[in-house]
C-alpha cells in the first residue's frame, strides 16, 4: 500500500501521478516533433538524386490524388503553406514540366495546378522511397502497437484540426 499524505486537500500520491502525466505529456510531444523532423531529414536526404524534396514530394502527391487538379488556393490550404511558398514549389515542378498550371476561362483569378504524364516515373519513386521509409521506421513494431499508435496520433490530430 503506498503512503498516502495529505497537502492542502491534495494526496501526494494524486500530486505524483499528475506531475508524472504531464512528464510523459512533455515527452510524447517532444517525440512526435523528433519523428517529424527524422522524417523529413531523411526523405529529403532520399530524393535530393532525383531533384526532389519533401515539399514538392507533397505538392506531387496532393495533385496525384486529385487527378482532376486543384486550386493553387485549395493546394496551399491542403499543404498547410502561405500562397506564395506554394507559388515557388510549383514554379520548380513547372520548370521540371511535372506539373501545369492552367486559368479557368470563367474566372481568370482561378488558378489549378494538374500533374503533367512526366510526373508518373517521380511518382514512382516517391511511393518507393516512402514505403522504404515507412517500413524502416516501423520495423519491429506489431499490427497491434502500429494500431494503437494510430489511433492516439489521429485523436490528437482531430483535437488540433477539428475539420
Amino acid at each position: 500500500m503506498p503512503n498516502i499524505t495529505h497537502h492542502s486537500g491534495v494526496t501526494e500520491m494524486t500530486a505524483n501521478h499528475q506531475n508524472n502525466l504531464i512528464d510523459y505529456q512533455l515527452e510524447l510531444g517532444q517525440t512526435i516533433g523528433d519523428i517529424s523532423r527524422a522524417w523529413r531529414y531523411q526523405m529529403n536526404r532520399r530524393l535530393k538524386p532525383f531533384g526532389l524534396n519533401l515539399s514538392t514530394r507533397q505538392v506531387l502527391i496532393q495533385l496525384y490524388r486529385h487527378p482532376q487538379g486543384l486550386m493553387q488556393r485549395d493546394l496551399a490550404r491542403k499543404l498547410g503553406i502561405e500562397s506564395p511558398t506554394l507559388v515557388r514549389l510549383l514554379d520548380i515542378l513547372e520548370e521540371k514540366e511535372w506539373i501545369q498550371r492552367t486559368i479557368l476561362a470563367s474566372d481568370k483569378r482561378c488558378k489549378y495546378a494538374i500533374l503533367t504524364p512526366k510526373a508518373n516515373e517521380q511518382l514512382k519513386i516517391i511511393e518507393k522511397l516512402s514505403k522504404e521509409l515507412r517500413a524502416e521506421m516501423m520495423q519491429g513494431l506489431s499490427r497491434s502497437e502500429i494500431s494503437s499508435a494510430t489511433a492516439v496520433m489521429r485523436k490528437m490530430k482531430n483535437r488540433l484540426l477539428p475539420d
